[in-house]
């Protein structure tokens, strides 16, 4: 029942991790002497080109500055991780410089989640926060295998989001940062999918995608993450073939950002269903337009096709019904973006380079 509940919801899990070595990632509060990549400038760079940001002092142990990074942050809005299910989280260095990550797990409220993970097949954290360095171009997956509180069985499935911080010597290498989430329930669910990270600098009022849903073979199901500070129900309308409004719904209430100290603001809450399960009145056959309207409260969102042993994660565009103050958005994103420039970051532990077997 558990293992229907989660698939009919949205589809997650994630691939066998990558070969990397086991040397654990470390968790807050035990972070190394500087060494390995360097991924921050010595001097402030000119961070100004991702939506006018600030650079963050990074500094060794005692707490002296080494130097400064741009970044850049965004929330994975649905994770699945147990009772069948995994979440991978893939990421590469870019080409031009090393990245800093930092990745921190949240329930479907908004609260912190302890997640185990693995890299490279092998245990490497239990924590509600994990991060690492990258050289140029080395790539990293990380494997959720379920709750901490649930190992080493991990019978139940823990929902909730992924909220990722990229740290760069520079803007341009801090642009061509490309995160990825990967779902999967393998061996039982004969596919996997990948999702796009939810950047803070994209944030809208109102959605929609294009799916099929017949009720048998092909489903759709969606994730709607609130990114405002007021608790909110998002409507759901479903437009059939000829344009004309076929089925609509809302919503529960959703968490809103939690505030955190200094004035910025941490993660919202989260929701996945069916469709089905959310809007009245059977679903029109063939294509449809589904859109979620927030009216003037932001959100992201997650739409999935499932087509029996096959499923995909369906473009998502902005779709404004009622329109929002332009001030409006350009606070909002400075009050998220804020939330990782508040502290200085102590340097982050290297992943090794995987070594290859003959």
């Amino acid at each position: 029942m558990l293992m229907k509940k989660a698939f009919q919801l949205t589809a997650l899990m994630a691939l066998a991790a990558a070969a990397l070595s086991s040397q654990p990632i470390v968790v807050p509060g035990t972070q190394p002497p500087v060494t390995g990549p360097v991924y921050w400038s010595t001097t402030a760079p000119d961070c100004s080109g991702l939506a006018g940001e600030s650079p963050v002092a990074i500094t060794d142990t005692s707490g002296a500055v080494v130097g400064y990074s741009c970044y850049v942050s965004g929330t994975f809005v649905w994770l699945a991780a147990g009772g069948g299910w995994s979440t991978a989280l893939r990421v590469a260095a870019p080409a031009t410089g090393a990245i800093g990550v930092d990745y921190s797990f949240y329930d479907t409220s908004g609260n912190n989640l302890k997640l185990d993970s693995t890299s490279g097949g092998s245990m490497a954290a239990s924590s509600d926060d994990i991060n690492f360095a990258l050289a140029a171009n080395q790539p990293v997956e990380i494997g959720l295998p379920g709750a901490t509180n649930d190992a080493p069985r991990y019978a139940n499935t823990a929902t909730g989001t992924a909220y990722a911080v990229f740290y760069c010597p520079d803007a341009a290498t801090c642009a061509e940062v490309t995160p990825q989430l990967l779902y999967s329930a393998l061996p039982a669910v004969p596919w996997s999918l990948s999702v796009p990270i939810a950047w803070d600098t994209a944030l809208e009022t109102g959605w929609s995608a294009v799916g099929v849903d017949d009720g048998a073979t092909h489903r759709v199901s969606l994730v709607v993450y609130n990114e405002d500070i007021s608790a909110a129900r998002y409507t759901i309308r479903v437009f059939d073939s000829a344009g004309r409004l076929a089925a609509s719904g809302a919503t529960p209430w959703i968490p809103p950002l939690q505030t955190l100290p200094g004035g910025a603001y941490g993660e919202g809450g989260t929701y996945g269903a069916m469709l089905s399960d959310v809007v009245s009145g059977p679903l029109p056959a063939g294509p449809f337009k589904i859109v979620i309207d927030g009216g003037s409260i932001y959100s992201a969102v997650e739409v999935l096709q499932i087509n029996g042993a096959s499923a995909t994660a369906l473009q998502t565009g902005y779709d404004r019904q009622t329109g929002a103050a332009s001030s409006a958005i350009a606070q909002l994103v400075g009050l998220r973006r804020s939330r990782a420039a508040l502290r200085a970051r102590a340097v982050f532990r290297q992943l090794p380079v995987a070594t290859e077997t003959k």
